[in-house]
């Protein structure tokens, strides 16, 4: 459609649900990039992003939008999102945008069009653009510029929801291949150590001042003593069954009497060596569900023992305790005795 602007006409494309589903396409894939550094450069658990995290994540997005959508622009004449629907931008002489042209037409979208996505302001502005759309208005980062569509064929809605799941498979591969450790296979004591350390960092399980080392004992991190570490009050020695230079088996026990304190349950301790050890066997896989079965089998048997099999290992938990009071996260030291008892034992074995 040509709008008449200052005595000239430029291309305008009036389809405000086809230029708002391009643009959500587009910073979905700004998102997956974000995701793909999150999780493979930092090591982030993009799956449990806290609500400041995810502030922040959206902040960076609209980044790197800024950014890459003029380049975009500047290449190709279109972005991922504008081309499903056959949407393209250029200048009035059908040559692309220069980049900084591009630049302050994102930056215009961003801000005027997108209320800078800042609640409750951001749908104002969305309403407003829609409003103008409908009313066959052109955008204001829209007035110097020529905006085209080649065609608005039924397939281009098709095309979208396929390219819709793809980039939420996408996404669902990038956190489930976050789950596979470093070390796969037969792993020697220092490669177990590594993936414990590596799931330690991933589900943000602190661990204090300390860190497994590739002996599989505690050690103390390097700091300037700028930096005050809460972590888990009492860390277990693992003791190693080896054959032939591999693990076979790792276990670790805890036994105390009369102690004048209450007894938080090891259940991190014992999730993270599960997942260090199950996760590197063969029938770990991506997508698998182990992860998810073993977590399952030791959140709710927390002062219970079990007994269980999962990718050819067998995990045992034998706890003896009295004197105690057991609520949903402790055993509780009661006042009206002086004698308690508690006992954990805990192995893996292939």
């Amino acid at each position: 459609m040509i709008k008449e602007t200052d005595s000239t006409y430029f291309s305008q494309v009036f389809y405000p649900w086809r230029r708002f589903l391009a643009r959500s396409f587009d910073i979905s894939m700004y998102n997956i990039l974000w995701s793909v550094f999150l999780a493979f450069i930092f090591h982030v658990n993009v799956a449990a992003r806290s609500g400041s995290e995810t502030l922040l994540d959206t902040f960076i997005v609209f980044i790197m939008m800024l950014f890459l959508e003029p380049l975009f622009l500047r290449l190709f004449g279109t972005t991922p999102g504008k081309f499903i629907f056959g949407l393209r931008i250029e200048n009035p002489d059908g040559e692309h945008l220069f980049y900084n042209e591009g630049l302050d037409r994102t930056l215009r979208v961003i801000g005027t069009g997108m209320g800078y996505n800042i609640p409750i302001y951001n749908i104002i502005r969305l309403l407003k653009s829609y409003t103008l759309c409908r009313e066959n208005e052109i955008q204001p980062w829209d007035e110097s510029i020529s905006y085209t569509i080649k065609d608005t064929k039924w397939y281009r809605g098709l095309f979208y929801i396929v390219a819709s799941i793809a980039s939420f498979a996408v996404l669902f591969t990038i956190m489930s291949a976050q789950l596979l450790p470093p070390n796969k296979g037969d792993l020697t004591v220092a490669e177990f150590a590594e993936n414990y350390n590596y799931y330690a960092n991933l589900f943000d399980i602190d661990l204090g001042d300390e860190y497994m080392n590739e002996t599989g004992k505690w050690e103390k991190k390097k700091t300037d003593g700028s930096v005050i570490y809460i972590g888990l009050n009492e860390k277990p020695e693992y003791h190693f069954t080896m054959e032939n230079g591999y693990l076979t088996g790792v276990s670790f026990a805890i036994e105390t009497e009369n102690e004048e304190s209450f007894i938080t349950p090891y259940d991190k301790q014992m999730f993270l060596s599960s997942l260090a050890f199950a996760c590197a066997q063969n029938e770990m896989r991506l997508f698998s569900k182990i992860p998810n079965r073993i977590a399952d089998k030791i959140d709710n048997n927390i002062f219970k023992d079990y007994n269980f099999a999962e990718a050819g290992i067998t995990f045992m938990c034998d706890i003896e305790y009295s004197g105690y009071r057991e609520t949903q996260s402790h055993l509780m030291f009661p006042s009206n005795t002086d004698e308690n008892y508690f006992s954990l034992k805990f192995s893996m074995n292939k």
